[in-house]
């Protein structure tokens, strides 16, 4: 491989707005894009077109990634991108000591050629930093990918779904995905896996081989599942996705060993389902 006091805390939310300069941008023939994020004394959430793609969390150090983003572009044309600069767990409001650099950029996938600047990473200004419980950095860029995906374009509006029935029929996933992994069952991986992998590898210009066994670690037969009533329902993609949260997890299921040693090894699955018909079940599609 993948209920708020709204009225209290809306008037603290800060957004920064940026917008790529697109008339300077270099056309790449296949272009990666890639979030790039740099961040001290806070956690951070990178999201595009209304998923989240990636989060930092841990209260020391600081981070500094360059994220890959293509699956979640569908074609070409202005994407959404938002970052999402959040206290530590134990903190209300933000650090004065907060510092955040954010950028984008692409290369041209074959040739591996030098990168382009689409959205030069430079530091977020965020006024009285001190006095915020969130500041939201967000905008827009020019995509120019070649390739045109389906993904949930067309799919079903999950928020106007009963929300205990969607809960319900997505959280089945869960030890039907651990049955997977345990009993090493290739065909049920490509089967629920196929749409996915599919996208993934049209959106990043590669030709994959089959899948065969080496996706099953051996160890992967000594998992356990987390319980249901820990996870959370949450849509993404202005509705067209659901899926499955814990507090400070990317979405997905997340399997424990039996035993916790040094060496147990558990997985963490990210993963958004969609609706592509009505009255048909909730597929995997990132």
């Amino acid at each position: 491989m993948k209920n708020v006091v709204v009225c209290i805390f809306i008037i603290s939310f800060v957004f920064g707005y940026s917008q790529s300069k697109d008339t300077n941008i270099k056309i790449i023939k296949n272009p990666l894009y890639n979030l790039e994020i740099k961040a001290f004394h806070c956690s951070i959430e990178l999201w595009i077109n209304d998923i989240l793609v990636f989060n930092h969390y841990e209260e020391k150090g600081s981070v500094w990634v360059d994220w890959p983003i293509n699956q979640f572009i569908l074609q070409k044309g202005n994407q959404n991108f938002e970052v999402r600069i959040i206290p530590y767990k134990n903190q209300t409001t933000l650090s004065e000591k907060v510092e955040v650099e954010f950028g984008i950029h692409a290369i041209e996938a074959i040739t591996e050629s030098e990168r382009i600047e689409v959205i030069e990473r430079s530091v977020i200004n965020i006024p009285n930093k001190e006095k915020l419980p969130l500041y939201i950095h967000k905008g827009t860029f020019l995509a120019t990918t070649p390739y045109v995906l389906e993904g949930w374009k067309n799919s079903q509006d999950l928020s106007k779904e009963d929300k205990k029935l969607l809960y319900q029929e997505l959280i089945k996933w869960n030890s039907k995905l651990l049955n997977i992994y345990s009993t090493s069952n290739l065909e049920q991986y490509n089967s629920v896996y196929k749409q996915r992998e599919l996208e993934f590898d049209i959106a990043n210009y590669v030709l994959s081989e089959p899948n065969n066994m080496d996706v099953f670690h051996s160890k992967f037969k000594d998992l356990i599942a987390l319980p249901d009533d820990l996870y959370k329902l949450k849509l993404f993609a202005n509705g067209k996705l659901a899926s499955i949260v814990l507090p400070f997890e990317l979405p997905g299921f997340k399997y424990e060993p039996k035993k916790k040693t040094k060496e147990s090894l558990g997985i963490s699955l990210i993963i958004y389902f969609h609706r592509k018909q009505k009255g048909m079940p909730l597929e995997i599609i990132r």
